[in-house]
C-alpha cells in the first residue's frame, strides 16, 4: 500500500468501453450524420443565394448629401371673409429666414457624406481616404482663417474627385453628390 504522503500515487489505465449498438442502428447512425450534414448545407447554401440575390441592384442606395440651404419667406394667410356678427381678425406670420450654412458646416457634413459612401461601397477606400484628408486640411485652414487656402484645397478636392470618376473607383451617384456638395462649400466661402 502506498504511502498516505507520498504525492505520486500509482495509476491504472482504465479499459474503454464502447456503447454496444445492435447491428440495425449502427449503420442507420452514418446514414443520419451523412443526412443532417447534407442538409446543413442545403441550408447554408440557400440562405447565401438569398443573401447574394435580396439585394435590388436595379435602384441605387440613397445618397447622404450635404444639406440644402434654403431660403423662404412664409406668405401672409388669409383669413375667410368674417360675417357682420363676428369680429374681424387678421392673421399674418412673420416672415420665416433660414440661416444660410456655414462652410464649416458644409465641410463636415461632406466629410459625413464620404463616410458614408466608403461604407456603402460607392467610393474605392484609397480614394475615400484621400478625399476625407482633402476636406479635414480645408477645416483646419477655414479655423485659421486662410480662405485662400481653403479654396485651394477644394480644388484640390475636385480634381481628385475627378480623377477617381476617372478611373472608375467611386460611381456615377457619388461622383454627383460630392461635386454638388464641394459647390455649395465652394459658394459659402466668404469672398477673396
Amino acid at each position: 500500500m502506498p504511502d498516505p504522503h507520498d504525492l505520486y500515487q500509482p495509476t491504472a489505465p482504465m479499459p474503454v468501453v464502447e456503447q454496444q449498438q445492435r447491428g440495425v442502428y449502427r449503420a442507420a447512425d452514418h446514414r443520419r450524420v451523412a443526412l443532417l450534414a447534407a442538409a446543413g448545407s442545403a441550408v447554408v447554401l440557400s440562405a447565401l443565394v438569398v443573401w447574394l440575390f435580396s439585394g435590388d441592384d436595379e435602384t441605387p442606395p440613397p445618397v447622404a448629401a450635404p444639406p440644402a440651404v434654403v431660403v423662404t419667406s412664409a406668405a401672409p394667410v388669409e383669413t375667410p371673409e368674417p360675417s357682420p356678427s363676428e369680429v374681424e381678425a387678421t392673421t399674418t406670420t412673420a416672415p420665416v429666414t433660414v440661416r444660410p450654412a456655414q462652410p464649416a458646416e458644409l465641410i463636415a457634413a461632406l466629410r459625413a457624406v464620404v463616410d458614408s459612401l466608403e461604407d456603402q461601397g460607392e467610393i474605392d477606400d484609397d480614394g475615400a481616404e484621400a478625399l476625407d484628408r482633402r476636406l479635414k486640411s480645408a477645416a483646419d485652414r477655414l479655423k485659421r482663417g486662410k480662405v485662400k487656402d481653403v479654396a485651394r484645397k477644394m480644388d484640390e478636392f475636385a480634381e481628385k474627385l475627378v480623377d477617381l470618376r476617372e478611373d472608375d473607383d467611386i460611381s456615377q451617384s457619388a461622383f454627383n453628390a460630392l461635386a454638388a456638395g464641394a459647390t455649395q462649400v465652394r459658394a459659402a466661402l466668404p469672398a477673396r
